[in-house]
């Protein structure tokens, strides 16, 4: 079915704007920024040479067909239609940030929050790399990860374990070394969620509110890591800020995203999250996905046909579809995956049909008969290796009484007793969270979990459980090994297995994924009671808990019989030989917190559940707002509360120093930034064809299949340009703004925000008697000020750094300009104020050994 523009024009004539109803609203910003007019990268340069000279020979079709999905159809979870005459096959987008979904022979890969947690840039690239090349393996040419939202804001949210911490430098840096890393093995990168998706609950429809300054330097931080990273497409978000959604969002997407930030990709909507044609298209969003509405109406489309209609009836602009298409194909030529595609071929896989051959379009059971599924096995000995070490590198010792670990380091274990599900294999098998799609529901989670569930999980090829490499280890060391995997503490079996072992080992577990957020901070199957059952037969008890964020363990985290306890967050394949090898000492425990624990609930941010406005129908959520800056450790250190464990908080088997802490001025930085470098002059649509009758669905040699969003017309009475002109908002122009926002100008903003302010050395000693790594981190705090409060500190730099028994070594961190800027809303600009700031290099961030300060 064709919606028309009458229809569009209607949807936008009976919807009063919010700030005409006092609610928070965004300003408007038009037109959509041209890619490709940036001075300052080569790379991108000569991608839009070639995006320039591929669209010149295509006709308005092939041009419309670039800009959208095609429903359901295609072997990925999002396809654009074929350029047949062009020798392209569609463009494949495919979940998820832990590993190819929805395919086979491929790894699954522990979760953005754990490879956050491992604080190892080098690691995290190496994480993302491989990926990438299992995605370049199976045909793939888009991965829809990292996710660098949510920030954290709301640590009961269903995605938190897809993202990489509650910190926007922690989540900019490791989204940016995974986005090179997955670049470089061959596939692009496609960072999400844009922005401030911070829960699942009410997610289409809730309005996150909040002022400029906090959606510059807390939301939007890490995404001009990634742009300045050469990340080659940015997924806008299904809910709306400031009462506008995040794939029409203009001030969002052209001016933040593509003028402020000078991000040269395009931007995709997350499925089904866009709500409009003409004005999602005009607000930046370049492609849709899956290319239908988002009622379930399969085949009807804001894009297809109508936009052809749009383009046609001169409502949008040749040359805003030109810069949509040009800035897909920049994107593609900037990975080379025209390359790619030459060497590995279409995708080798299909999500919608497990069969080897099936019809082209299996969903209506149409199209001739192909082999869909041929199994390529992607896994290379770099998946396995990165795998693990991530898993191993992320788990964070919070409690060690007594040097109750290592096992056997102290004395030796004769008798061990394991208990809790979460140990245990589930009865369901190991890929409960991927199959959720065909009955396999999350509420069935009843055993270990090595990922969170829906898009951002992916097929396990094994999944290795606490239960099978713990009792495998100690059955080699000769230990006697038992285990409950789910008796009640009433049970005089629990009773005997409990007060009889030199240790026992309790496994505690919390779950979440996308469309459900977590309801609380408990841990999951009565495990608080097992705990505390455990400790009165016991003095020696070990806990471990896996959950995609904070819990609460006040009823038992100070008891004296809890003599140990290490944390994890959702480790993919190797989960259970990691945490073995690591309680076994194998390995140091090197994790670090990549967010706070608090000793209350009352201390996080909640889930808003509350009623939509009466005003908009949109429910307003204006948490983001109440907090502003104080994401996370911040707030604690700003309102003086006591946290159970801090951010960047972690044990070790051994035991390190800092000393030394020197700073050296590289470049004082100005105060203002300096006039960024100008843009290249528009660019002017090509001589394309426009002629209706070109757009009529073709009479023969093209079968019409059910469903499909096509973008051609039925009529060119469609098309007419005697109609009420569409209304556009009072700021809407067509005309390009000839030079860049002052804190933009290039991919990731200004350069000069990218220059290396100061560098901060000090020096690292390992004073224990074991090898083992160590996380130095950074925080500064900035001067006091009433026009500019800010947190008492920051995040600022991190490294992970391997130790022999007393060696030192040094340790450097490059303090940027915009390490130590502020948004001035006033200027709309970045400032570096004029007094004192605080430098602080610990440990953790309530652990800071050395203290000094900069005055500029």
């Amino acid at each position: 079915m064709i919606l028309s523009n009458v229809f569009l024009f209607l949807l936008l004539a009976l919807t009063v704007s919010a700030k005409e109803k006092g609610l928070p609203s965004s300003p408007g910003h038009y037109p959509s920024p041209q890619g490709g007019r940036s001075t300052t990268d080569a790379a991108w340069e000569a991608a839009y040479l070639k995006a320039r000279d591929f669209l010149g020979n295509l006709t308005l079709i092939e041009k419309l067909n670039l800009t959208s999905g095609i429903s359901k159809f295609g072997v990925c979870v999002g396809n654009t239609r074929d350029l047949p005459d062009k020798n392209m096959w569609g463009i494949c987008l495919q979940d998820g940030p832990v590993g190819v979904r929805a395919t086979d022979y491929n790894s699954a890969f522990p979760a953005g929050i754990t490879a956050a947690a491992t604080f190892n840039r080098q690691l995290i690239y190496e994480r993302g790399r491989a990926i990438g090349s299992e995605f370049r393996g199976k045909g793939v040419d888009v991965a829809l990860g990292p996710a660098i939202g949510p920030i954290g804001l709301k640590v009961l949210g269903g995605r938190l374990w897809e993202a990489m911490g509650s910190d926007p430098y922690l989540q900019g840096v490791a989204g940016a070394e995974t986005v090179k890393g997955m670049q470089d093995a061959g596939v692009m990168a496609n960072a999400k969620h844009f922005l401030v998706n911070e829960q699942e609950t009410n997610r289409f429809t809730i309005s996150s509110n909040l002022g400029d300054r906090a959606l510059h330097e807390i939301y939007a931080w890490p995404f001009a890591d990634v742009v300045h990273a050469g990340v080659g497409s940015i997924m806008c978000s299904y809910n709306l800020l400031n009462n506008s959604y995040g794939c029409e969002n203009s001030y969002l997407l052209n001016h933040v995203l593509k003028d402020e930030l000078g991000f040269q990709g395009f931007v995709v909507s997350d499925w089904w999250a866009t709500h409009s044609g003409v004005n999602a298209i005009t607000s930046g969003l370049d492609m849709d996905m899956p290319g239908t509405v988002a009622d379930g109406k399969e085949g009807q489309s804001f894009f297809g046909s109508n936009f052809t209609i749009s383009v046609l009836n001169g409502t949008i602009p040749m040359e805003r579809l030109d810069d949509m298409v040009t800035r897909i194909m920049a994107a593609f030529y900037m990975v080379n995956l025209d390359q790619v595609r030459e060497e590995r071929g279409p995708p080798n896989f299909s999500q919608n049909t497990p069969n080897d051959t099936d019809y082209l379009f299996p969903l209506v059971g149409m199209g001739p008969l192909i082999t869909v599924n041929t199994h390529v096995d992607v896994r290379t000995d770099q998946s396995y290796d990165v795998a693990y070490q991530t898993a191993a590198e992320a788990i964070v010792l919070l409690k060690n009484k007594n040097n109750t670990l290592p096992i056997n380091g102290k004395r030796k274990v004769k008798k061990l007793s394991i208990f809790g599900r979460a140990a245990f294999p589930n009865r369901f098998g190991p890929d409960c969270d991927s199959r959720a799609n065909v009955g396999c529901q999350p509420e069935q989670q009843l055993g270990a979990s090595a990922m969170g569930f829906g898009s951002g999980s992916a097929t396990l090829p094994y999944f290795i459980t606490p239960f099978e490499a713990l009792s495998q280890r100690a059955r080699s060391e000769r230990t006697v090994v038992d285990y409950g995997y789910d008796l009640e503490t009433t049970d005089p079996t629990f009773s005997y297995m409990a007060q009889t072992s030199d240790v026992n080992v309790i496994f505690a577990m919390s779950y979440a994924g996308e469309g459900k957020d977590r309801e609380n901070f408990t841990l999951w199957y009565n495990v608080d009671d097992t705990i505390e059952s455990a400790c009165k037969l016991n003095r020696n008890n070990i806990v471990v808990v896996t959950s995609p964020g904070p819990v609460d363990m006040e009823r038992w985290i100070d008891n004296p019989n809890v003599t140990a306890v290490l944390f994890t967050t959702p480790s993919g394949q190797d989960s259970g030989q990691a945490l073995t090898d690591i309680m076994y000492g194998d390995q140091d425990p090197s994790g670090r917190l990549p967010f706070t624990i608090a000793k209350h609930a009352r201390d996080y941010v909640p889930i808003s559940t509350g009623k939509a406005s009466s005003e908009n129908g949109k429910q307003q959520d204006d948490e983001p707002g109440k907090r502003d800056l104080l994401l996370d450790y911040r707030y604690f250190d700003q309102k003086n509360i006591t946290p159970r464990y801090e951010f960047g908080f972690g044990l070790s088997y051994s035991k390190f120093s800092f000393s030394g802490l020197n700073i050296e001025t590289v470049k004082a930085p100005d105060e203002h930034l300096p006039p960024p470098p100008g843009w290249k002059e528009p660019y002017s649509s090509n001589n394309v064809s426009i002629n209706a009758t070109d757009a009529l669905f073709p009479g023969t040699g093209i079968d019409r299949i059910p469903y499909f969003v096509y973008p051609y017309i039925n009529s060119t009475s469609q098309t007419t340009k005697n109609m009420k002109p569409y209304p556009f908002p009072d700021e809407y122009t067509t005309k390009q703004k000839s030079k860049p926002s002052l804190a933009g100008g290039a991919s990731g903003g200004n350069p000069v925000l990218w220059e290396v302010a100061y560098r901060v050395n000090a020096t690292l000693t390992n004073t224990g008697d074991r090898i083992a790594r160590h996380v130095a981190q950074l925080y500064v705090g900035y001067p006091d000020s009433e026009r500019f409060p800010s947190p008492p500190k920051q995040l600022r730099g991190f490294d992970k750094i391997e130790l022999r028994p007393n060696e030192t070594r040094p340790v450097r961190f490059d303090l940027l300009v915009r390490d130590l800027s502020v948004w001035d809303s006033v200027t709309s600009s970045w400032i570096v104020q004029r007094g004192e700031y605080q430098i602080y290099v610990g440990s953790s961030s309530r652990n800071l050994e050395l203290h000094s300060e900069i005055h500029i």
